[in-house]
């Protein structure tokens, strides 16, 4: 298929437009019915069928319980029997997160990606040739937020060429860095002798995790100030005149940058040796939660999107280049093109909070992530119809990767010897 300029309204992008034009009154629904089921993580049976049903009325092949997980899917669609690329994904997640609505705006992040998934359908079933296909996977939520990390460790993206995903905020942000983030569980474990004859051989671990503590307050000088580290004492101990055989306590740990974790984590480590060392007690250290990794851009794939999201009559608002809290998709982003951005869904409430659950529902909300389907799914026009724009982006993703990965605009040393 010839290339065609990509930032006017081609007369492929009008054929999918006027395709999403015509369904949009189904696509309100959907945004409606998902916003009054609020289901929690793990237990979104309606959402699940909901969207089921309705991609495979849209001639869609599903998959259910994909990947073994009950409230998963996998929908795909191409034009004849073989696969083809580029396979675009769109990802759909529709739980309620850690609250009891949705104050995430989950209901509507998935309609962005249905609209899209249909726009894009529309282009691939009137393309004179074969252009490509496109997959939806329905990722459920966990209490930890980490769904697409266990999904992408399981090999779930596997065969995805790109990733597009737009999720609704109070503001706007079409390139967002998520930061790295750990967690970890730290264990002291002493020994105590009844006689109390020998006071030399006990070791209380709750004193040592008290001091490891106290290191860390007394380490913190020497973070950088884009450095986040939260500790909490998960356990001491229950009665005040018996000594534990252990005590705990988490640490979470964020940087911007993946070469930093290293250097924060041996600070730590220093940390909680010391305490172990002074009070004679025994450490272990192990993860709590999955890891969040640093994502990996494309200025390419966001200057596309940027392009047709202008081109569908979007106005970027309270524009937000800070650093995005962690996110599990960035683990995706790792291996796969991603474009995930936060756009301005017609309400200045907060992210999160009840007030904006309650825009969720509001029709002004869905407007907004229509249109944002709507510019996603001329994005994927674009890469389909033009082999320079993906290798563009195939090929700015692998030099961010190993720029972030591999360390070679970082020279950072141990701060402690700076």
């Amino acid at each position: 298929m010839k290339e065609k300029e990509p930032y006017i309204l081609s007369s492929e992008k009008k054929i999918a437009f006027t395709a999403i034009e015509q369904q949009q009154h189904e696509l309100n629904r959907i945004a409606e019915d998902l916003w009054r089921y609020s289901e929690p993580p793990g237990k979104e049976v309606k959402s699940h069928d909901l969207l089921v049903d309705f991609l495979r009325k849209k001639g869609f092949k599903v998959k259910q319980r994909y990947m073994g997980m009950p409230t998963a899917f996998k929908a795909e669609f191409v034009k004849g029997e073989s696969r083809e690329h580029p396979n675009i994904g769109f990802l759909c997640q529709y739980d309620t997160g850690k609250s009891t609505n949705h104050s995430r705006g989950h209901n509507l992040s998935t309609v962005v990606s249905i609209t899209a998934a249909l726009g894009l359908q529309t282009f691939i079933k009137f393309a004179n040739e074969s252009v490509g296909m496109i997959t939806v996977i329905g990722c459920p939520g966990d209490a930890e937020n980490t769904g697409k990390i266990t999904m992408f460790d399981a090999g779930g993206f596997k065969g995805l060429d790109f990733i597009l995903v737009a999720y609704p905020a109070n503001y706007t942000n079409v390139q967002p860095n998520f930061v790295g983030s750990q967690t970890h569980r730290v264990t002291f474990r002493g020994r105590n002798r009844i006689d109390g004859d020998r006071p030399w051989e006990v070791a209380n671990p709750v004193n040592a995790v008290v001091l490891a503590y106290q290191n860390v307050a007394a380490i913190r000088q020497q973070f950088k100030s884009s450095w986040v580290v939260k500790g909490v004492i998960s356990e001491g101990g229950r009665q005040p005149d018996i000594m534990p055989q252990k005590a705990c306590m988490e640490f979470l740990l964020k940087v911007p940058k993946p070469s930093e974790m290293k250097i924060l984590g041996e600070l730590l480590h220093r940390c909680f040796e010391g305490a172990a060392t002074a009070t004679g007690c025994r450490f272990e250290v192990e993860p709590a939660v999955r890891e969040f990794l640093v994502n990996v851009t494309s200025n390419r794939l966001s200057e596309l999107y940027q392009r047709n999201a202008a081109l569908m009559g979007f106005t970027f608002h309270n524009v937000k280049k800070d650093m995005e809290d962690e996110d599990d998709i960035a683990n995706v982003s790792t291996a796969i093109p991603t474009l995930k951005v936060f756009y301005y869904a017609a309400t200045p409430a907060i992210l999160g909070t009840e007030e904006f659950a309650r825009f969720a529902g509001s029709k002004e909300c869905q407007f907004m992530s229509i249109l944002q389907g709507k510019a996603l799914a001329m994005t994927g026009i674009d890469l389909m119809m033009s082999e320079d724009n993906m290798k563009e982006i195939f090929e700015e993703h692998q030099a961010d990767f190993v720029r972030k990965y591999e360390g070679i605009d970082d020279i950072s040393v141990d701060p402690a010897q700076e």
